[in-house]
């Protein structure tokens, strides 16, 4: 009996429609729009707005064109809730209201993710929507078992500049210190100082929910320089040196992810390549190759499902320039453990809202988390991955998007970590 009742609520829970009821009358393809009110904005200003919406008074549209709109102001990160709603004025014209809630993008950046063995812990201040026109800004000192680093970055958004265009950069000065393990044991390391300045072009012909070659182009000049005092003591280092590399890459994406609050629905592919151009003699080049692909399906209000896989090469041999993953790429496994050339690394998970309010929202979830790390691609699949089976308890205010907390417990396969926490 008790069985029959759960395949009950299970059903009902599933009928749940995703997004709420549409406010498009049914017996209408296409109406004209004779004018635009923007609500609920108090700080993004109304033509960051309108930009994102895509429409402008005396066009026509349709209920797919509205919904894109919709979609998109959805998708700038910076609202607590978005809604529209069509009205006949007396004298028979179309108002389009769209209220747009603006969330507290203002924030002391203060957070720590990780565990009593491999933890980061930021301090700065960032601004997601600076000046209300998009603007991202950002000042942040990261301190953590792996390195310190200071940052500051700025991003201006399409609704500024040429279509699509959307243009990034950022400064970092500091220093890291990495390991390498096998089982579980630390069998070499690098530290080093480090400091660089980087700029990205998005491409302004890309578009959100229609497909065309649009890649996107960085490019970066950074140094490192060895320093075996920031290494444990009785732990193999290498030689020392100094290098200097201006990089170059390019990278291309298909599919598009619909974002509301910290639920996602769609798909991603993305692929890049570069090429670190060396400018001395200790800096010889080479070349980095990365794939990943993302999945999310939002199947109503409550269950989210999500899988993601992450690849990439690098054809360096210099140990500053291998990849090293850690808790941020499977949860509960030490900065390191995953090391190389190449990696690889997959979560599947499903994902429960209990509660979306604006001043609150309640997600669990339950997943599977693997990964491996090599300096032959070949040898990651036939080896051994870490894996971890775990659950997420995430607590955060939609409408102060910057504040919350998420707990992780999980059980890594011939591993002690077991929780970890991101504030």
């Amino acid at each position: 009996m008790q069985n029959k009742w759960f395949f009950l609520v299970f059903i009902l829970v599933l009928s749940i429609p995703v997004f709420g009821q549409e406010k498009w009358p049914d017996s209408i393809s296409s109406i004209r729009i004779d004018s635009i009110k923007i609500s609920k904005n108090w700080r993004t200003k109304d033509k960051i707005i309108k930009s994102e919406l895509g429409i402008k008074p005396g066009m026509k549209v349709n209920k797919v064109s509205l919904y894109e709109g919709i979609t998109k102001i959805w998708n700038m990160g910076n609202f607590s809730n978005v809604e529209y709603q069509l009205d006949t004025l007396p004298d028979k014209r179309i108002l389009l209201k769209v209220e747009a809630k603006d969330a507290f993008t203002i924030m002391p950046n203060l957070s720590f993710s990780g565990n009593k063995e491999d933890f980061n812990f930021t301090a700065g201040v960032i601004d997601n929507n600076f000046l209300g026109r998009n603007l991202r800004v950002g000042l942040n000192a990261n301190f953590g078992t792996n390195g310190t680093d200071f940052s500051a970055s700025l991003t201006i958004p399409r609704q500024l500049l040429y279509k699509n265009m959307s243009l990034n950069g950022s400064v970092i000065y500091g220093h890291n210190q990495q390991y390498r393990y096998e089982e579980g044991e630390k069998v070499s390391g690098i530290g080093y100082k480090k400091k660089q300045l980087s700029l990205g072009v998005a491409n302004p012909w890309s578009q959100d929910f229609k497909y065309n070659f649009s890649p996107n182009f960085g490019i970066s000049y950074f140094q490192h320089q060895t320093d075996s005092t920031l290494i444990d003591d009785n732990i193999p280092t290498v030689a020392p040196y100094k290098i200097d590399y201006l990089s170059v890459g390019f990278s291309e994406s298909i599919g598009y992810i619909k974002r509301k609050r910290h639920q996602k629905d769609g798909y991603l592919i993305s692929g890049s390549i570069g090429m670190g151009i060396g400018l001395n003699s200790e800096s010889p080049e080479y070349m980095t190759l990365g794939l990943s692909a993302a999945y999310h399906k939002l199947f109503n209000k409550t269950i989210q499902f999500s899988t993601h896989f992450s690849t990439g090469y690098t054809t360096s041999d210099i140990p500053s320039l291998l990849f090293y993953k850690g808790n941020s790429s499977v949860k509960g496994i030490i900065n390191g453990e995953i090391s190389g050339k190449a990696y690889y690394t997959t979560y599947t998970g499903l994902h429960f809202t209990y509660l979306n309010l604006d001043w609150f929202a309640l997600e669990q979830s339950f997943f599977v988390n693997w990964g491996n790390g090599s300096d032959d691609y070949m040898d990651l699949y036939t080896t051994k991955p870490l894996a971890t089976v775990g659950s997420g308890i995430t607590l955060n205010i939609p409408m102060i998007p910057w504040l919350g907390v998420k707990f992780y417990f999980t059980k890594t396969i011939d591993h002690d970590n077991w929780f970890s926490i991101d504030l």
